[in-house]
């Protein structure tokens, strides 16, 4: 049996809604199975990095139950991408919380990161037309039809279910950081304080896990962080003020 395009799926993961679009014209089993995978494989990382799961490798560094450098590989990949995002943003992404300043928690490199490579298993099913989204951060391929790109909504975080801005993607992915699904959760690392100078920062650009972080870190820092995304090469970002101004990078123009 062929899948009806498109195939659609929505399922909880890592605390938040998962929803995968598929495209293609194949065998649904094939595209059940991709789909299978892609959400296995995110239950496996968030089993590793939890920081909710008594069990998980963070939980038990910081529990002093392990170290971190006998954790597998791809903690210390994450946590070494961490380092590297705190050096570059001058300390306004952390991955450590001011208020557990004695544990690590890679939650704002993490979701991006995971999501990205377990959208491997898309690919690796022969799948090339495909949208994933998880907790509003998605990656892309292909073409949702002939001719067409993929059209994405910049949503606005004053008002639920309206919209600020429409950008258009051949592929890659679009991840916004902002108080509007989960209240003031992004920290400011240089002062300890909630960052609360935008509304929202969405980034553009060719990679989820880096789109994801440097959202994160754009919006701590504030209106500096939009010039901050463009020292990035393929990255563009939107700012949204809570008066519902905008602002855009140069670079934007590539994608609306």
């Amino acid at each position: 049996m062929t899948a009806a395009a498109p195939f659609r799926r929505n399922a909880p993961v890592m605390g938040t809604m998962a929803s995968i679009h598929v495209h293609d014209a194949v065998d649904a089993a094939i595209v059940d199975g991709a789909i299978d995978a892609f959400l296995a494989e995110l239950e496996r990382l968030e089993a590793m990095f939890s920081t909710f799961r008594p069990s998980s490798q963070i939980s038990r560094v910081n529990s002093g139950e392990l170290a971190l450098l006998d954790c597998d590989g791809e903690v210390i990949e994450v946590m070494d991408a961490c380092t590297w995002l705190e050096h570059a943003s001058d300390g306004a992404f952390r991955s450590r919380r001011p208020d557990r300043p004695d544990e690590i928690d890679p939650a704002g490199f993490v979701k991006g990161w995971a999501t990205e490579r377990a959208a491997r298993a898309l690919a690796a099913a022969g799948l090339e037309h495909w949208y994933v989204s998880v907790g509003g951060d998605l990656l892309v391929s292909g073409q949702p039809a002939p001719d067409q790109l993929w059209q994405i909504a910049v949503a606005d975080p004053r008002r639920r279910g309206e919209v600020v801005a429409r950008v258009e993607i051949a592929s890659g992915a679009v991840a916004t950081s902002g108080t509007a699904e989960r209240g003031e959760h992004v920290w400011d690392g240089r002062s300890g304080a909630p960052a609360r100078a935008l509304a929202s920062m969405t980034v553009i650009g060719p990679s989820l896990a880096w789109a994801d972080a440097f959202a994160t870190a754009a919006f701590a820092q504030g209106e500096a962080g939009l010039s901050w995304v463009t020292e990035f090469d393929g990255y563009a970002a939107i700012a949204v003020h809570h008066d519902g101004t905008i602002a855009a990078t140069p670079g934007i123009d590539r994608h609306a």
